[in-house]
């Protein structure tokens, strides 16, 4: 696998986290290696990483995410602002990435590549997870 820095890696989980709301059906190994492939994103495996432990935990993260996205469902909630919210709600919670690197990545993927609203809301839920989370890590 090639060799990125983590925010491409990132970048390459989010992309594939957003077209698999599209091919839920897919083998989430299998989507990833060919989103890579055909869309000839870079990726590595960090980035693998991300997205397959993202797919394997979606029932407890999305859990985490609604119930701190607080007055919202996840269907309201608009498919690239929920992939940014699963992947950094996924190494909140089972990856050793400080918190505030966790964060301050998924508001720059936010205004990247999600609306001008988006970054905000992404920070407000995802803080309250993280607080929800303890101090396990800084």
């Amino acid at each position: 696998m090639a060799s990125i820095t983590r925010r491409a890696a990132r970048e390459c989980a989010l992309k594939a986290l957003y077209s698999f709301c599209f091919n839920k059906e897919e083998d989430p190994s299998m989507h990833f290696a060919l989103i890579c492939a055909e869309a000839e994103i870079p990726a590595n495996d960090f980035a693998a990483s991300l997205f397959c432990g993202a797919q394997e935990h979606l029932t407890e993260i999305d859990g985490k995410i609604e119930e701190h996205a607080r007055g919202w469902k996840l269907e309201r909630i608009s498919r690239m602002s929920l992939s940014i919210l699963r992947l950094c709600t996924y190494e909140l919670m089972f990856t050793d990435v400080p918190k505030p690197v966790a964060l301050n990545e998924a508001v720059e993927l936010a205004k990247r590549y999600d609306t001008d609203e988006a970054p905000a809301f992404i920070n407000g839920v995802l803080n309250s997870v993280a607080r929800s989370l303890g101090d396990s890590k800084k």
